[in-house]
């Protein structure tokens, strides 16, 4: 055997979807494309002082769970990393991962006791359910995505987890000679999927600004490529150039229709968020409205608002939201989309998101309830001042367990209660995972 490599049997897996296990020197080890329970070889890639990190080279005992995976880039692609899991398995796996985070934290009594912890919301399509992937450009112009914890790109001909138009339209590309010239001055390429339209659009990152041939070859790939029909241009010192199109369209706008007594269509600019799931996101838009209990007289405040994905159903039943966003691109999106809806009790501010929580707070402005989604690094410092706004409740949307832990600590301590924490499996194959988490405000 190899002297660095390792057998070891997996205790759990942890956040970031490691395996947990002790080398022979009593070192932490997290181990790659493992599953609880089993045994396997380990090679050792990095090693610090207290812990070190390896991957799996062999599985001595398999557990019933372990599947293999069908990606022919698993283990090299730096994306997914539970393809090796059957999809029963993964959700349990994350189910595991977050009872276990808040099993160590100061959060345990308030959290577990009363059964706020519910079985995570799994989807209901494990692969192809991406609407938007991003690849970089190899030496060879080609597109591809990172290894892991690497800048080495791999050629890839497909992803398993994107949508089918998205395949079909990075397929056709790749066998171009007009993307392969423009792919040689790019950096990377987006492609997302318009629900509105059925159709894909792409976006190039350029090294610099765009020529006239190079807009001249943009064109005919919408007139070659039948499921493209935009083409855009950007890079990091010019702004954003496009669309270029054969449908005579000057829209940089994505979409989709949500259900609703009344239908809600979503528009966000060619560049700016959204969520990349699109049918988990409407099971997390149903649960925010229905956690958040808007009530006719309510003022509802919704922190990091980004396009309205979730201020416009609340607005259909509050008498007012108020949106804080700090990226224009998303407010001008919001401030549309309410427009278009026939919304008039929505208002979007463009503002960093702590200093407009300041000033509400300043001005002794409150709201019945502060919904929250904010970015991985959570909301910190400033949760204590989100909570002051809320009246009745807070409703937080989180994409880190971690600091969702943290931050849930910091509100409980503000005078919060949690009464329910339901996981979603917005990110298959993957182990990142969305929380929607209700907490009321203690009665005093």
């Amino acid at each position: 055997m190899n002297c660095n490599t390792q057998v070891v049997t997996i205790s759990k897996i942890v956040n970031g979807g490691y395996g947990l296990a002790k080398t022979d020197e009593g070192k932490t080890l997290f181990v790659r494309y493992a599953l609880p329970g089993e045994t396997v070889s380990v090679e050792l890639s990095e090693e610090k002082k207290r812990f070190c990190f390896g991957h799996v080279v062999e599985v001595h005992s398999p557990v019933s769970g372990r599947t293999s995976a069908p990606c022919p880039y698993y283990g090299v692609c730096g994306g997914c990393n539970l393809q090796h899991a059957d999809y029963a398995t993964q959700k349990g796996l994350k189910d595991a991962i977050l009872e276990d985070l808040l099993a160590r934290s100061p959060l345990a009594q308030s959290t577990l006791e009363h059964e706020a912890l519910k079985p995570i919301l799994g989807a209901e399509e494990p692969f192809g359910y991406r609407q938007r992937i991003r690849l970089k450009i190899d030496d060879r112009d080609n597109p591809g995505f990172a290894h892991f914890r690497s800048h080495k790109v791999i050629e890839v001909d497909k992803c398993l987890l994107a949508a089918e138009p998205v395949n079909g339209c990075l397929a056709e590309l790749r066998s171009h000679a007009d993307f392969k010239l423009l792919a040689a001055s790019a950096d990377e390429i987006e492609l997302c999927f318009d629900q509105l339209t059925g159709a894909v659009a792409l976006r190039l990152l350029l090294r610099r600004p765009p020529r006239p041939a190079d807009r001249r070859r943009a064109l005919g790939l919408t007139v070659d490529i039948e499921v493209l029909d935009r083409v855009f241009f950007f890079g990091r010192n010019f702004a954003q150039e496009g669309p270029f199109s054969c449908i005579d369209t000057q829209s940089n706008l994505l979409g989709f229709e949500l259900e609703d007594k009344e239908p809600i269509t979503l528009r966000w600019e060619m560049g700016g968020f959204s969520q990349v799931n699109a049918g988990q996101n409407l099971k997390m838009i149903d649960l925010v409205r229905r956690f958040s209990r808007p009530h006719p007289t309510d003022r509802i405040l919704d922190l990091y608002c980004g396009m309205g994905n979730f201020s416009l159903v609340l607005a259909r039943q509050a008498a007012e939201v108020l949106g804080i966003e700090v990226q224009g691109s998303a407010i001008r999106s919001a401030r549309r989309n309410a427009e278009e809806n026939g919304l008039t009790n929505c208002t979007f501010i463009k503002s960093e998101v702590a200093s407009a929580c300041r000033e509400l707070a300043a001005d002794n402005e409150s709201f019945a309830t502060v919904v929250c989604d904010p970015p991985r690094r959570g909301l910190g410092v400033l949760a204590g001042v989100a909570g002051s706004l809320a009246r009745r409740r807070m409703v937080y949307i989180s994409c880190d367990p971690a600091t969702l832990c943290r931050d849930l600590q910091e509100l409980v301590g503000c005078g919060f209660s949690i009464q329910t924490i339901q996981p979603v499996d917005m990110f298959p194959q993957t182990h990142h995972l969305e929380t929607v988490v209700v907490l009321e405000k203690n009665r005093t």
